[in-house]
């Protein structure tokens, strides 16, 4: 895996163990433990260029969760999301996908999502939106595949 700076990636996974993780041992790893006011805090004291995340967003609101990465990208740092929750990939550009510590599949998220056989027998469904937008788009309704819950509804009320 690589990671460039300017681009937020999110490796998603079945299984989050010490072996995954130690393929980011370069970076400053912060786990599940902290709340949206310890992660805010660290953010504004952060000092390196990348933050990695492990499964630290699954308890956040989607609310907090935005406030993080803009104030991420204020800050011009990006991060490295690792979680099980196919919902926070839809935070980051690039994904990395394992299954039990292997490397299945990678790519930008637009074109990865759009694999969602694939997904689906690693266990991932597709996220909310994506999936919703999707069966619109058979029906005509949409003419696109959304990533943003809120794109999705200002384009159906117009």
């Amino acid at each position: 895996m690589t990671f460039e700076l300017n681009k937020n990636y999110c490796i998603l996974t079945n299984s989050i163990n010490q072996n995954l993780l130690t393929k980011l041992n370069e970076y400053t790893i912060y786990n599940d433990e902290y709340g949206y006011k310890e992660l805010k805090e660290i953010i504004e004291n952060y000092y390196k260029k990348t933050i990695v995340f492990n499964d630290c967003l699954r308890r956040l609101r989607q609310i907090e969760k935005k406030k993080l990465i803009e104030l991420i990208h204020l800050r011009n740092m990006n991060y490295i999301n690792v979680t099980s929750n196919i919902e926070e990939t839809l935070l980051c550009d690039y994904i990395y996908v394992f299954n039990n510590d292997e490397l299945v599949m990678e790519g930008q998220k637009e074109g990865l999502l759009q694999e969602e056989k694939l997904l689906k027998r690693l266990g991932f469904g597709l996220p909310f939106v994506v999936d919703v937008s999707t069966q619109l788009k058979y029906y005509n309704i949409v003419s696109k595949i959304y990533y943003d819950m809120e794109e999705l509804v200002n384009d159906l009320w117009n």
